[in-house]
């Protein structure tokens, strides 16, 4: 049994694909590239393919993570192309490569941050927006209240989980940590930050492990 991590892009129309719908597209193509994926025991088999912290719905992703397990090992580049050749335009696997045999924990265990880029039109209005992004960075605490459908409406500290906020050009970057208590959302502190009326596309460019110097890395 072999462990192929891979990084892949989800683009396009695609963007609107739920973490469920995403995984069973997966499986599908893996059907199609006939690779020799690994099944789960049981009385109700799956294909051993899972993922990093679910991206959200709407939001293009330019370097996700999986992870599948072979039965038989093959060459990264091979499990690439043929994962590819299946799989719909709009979602596409960039990089391969295997695991070292020795257990290694989850994905969703490793992966610790998570940083996207919202992208505006070139017709905002850049002084507004570098002033709203000042006094959020600068604030102690900036609370919002979040729905739950089931738990009735929770305050959220937003300000406390972000830990870097930088506006570039066109451009505004969000580093976001995985906390023990949960992840607040992008767009939680885009509409903290963003004066009204303002569009944007957002992506999340890229997740990241933590190194035993607290610096990001390459799950």
């Amino acid at each position: 049994m072999t462990t192929c991590r891979f990084c892949f892009q989800v683009t396009g129309v695609l963007k609107f694909l739920s973490h469920l719908d995403l995984l069973k597209m997966f499986n599908r193509a893996l059907l199609r590239a006939e690779l020799p994926a690994a099944y789960s025991e049981g009385f109700n088999p799956h294909l051993k393919i899972s993922f990093g912290p679910p991206r959200g719905v709407g939001i293009e992703g330019l370097a996700e993570w999986g992870d599948l397990q072979l039965k038989t090992e093959l060459p990264p580049d091979e499990v690439i192309q043929r994962l590819n050749s299946a799989l719909p335009q709009g979602v596409r696997v960039t990089d391969a490569r295997l695991l070292p045999p020795e257990p290694h924990p989850a994905l969703m265990a490793v992966i610790r941050l998570a940083v996207y880029e919202a992208e505006f039109a070139s017709d905002t209005d850049w002084a507004a927006l570098a002033e709203r992004v000042q006094t959020f960075w600068q604030a102690d605490k900036w609370e919002i209240e979040r729905f739950h459908p089931k738990k009735g409406v929770k305050i959220i500290d937003v300000r406390r989980g972000v830990s870097k906020l930088l506006l570039s050009g066109n451009k505004l970057l969000l580093e976001i940590p995985f906390a023990e208590a949960g992840a607040v959302k992008p767009k939680e502190i885009l509409q903290a930050v963003m004066p009204d009326n303002i569009t944007y596309c957002l992506r999340r460019v890229g997740l990241y492990a933590m190194n035993e110097a607290g610096e990001p890395v390459l799950p």
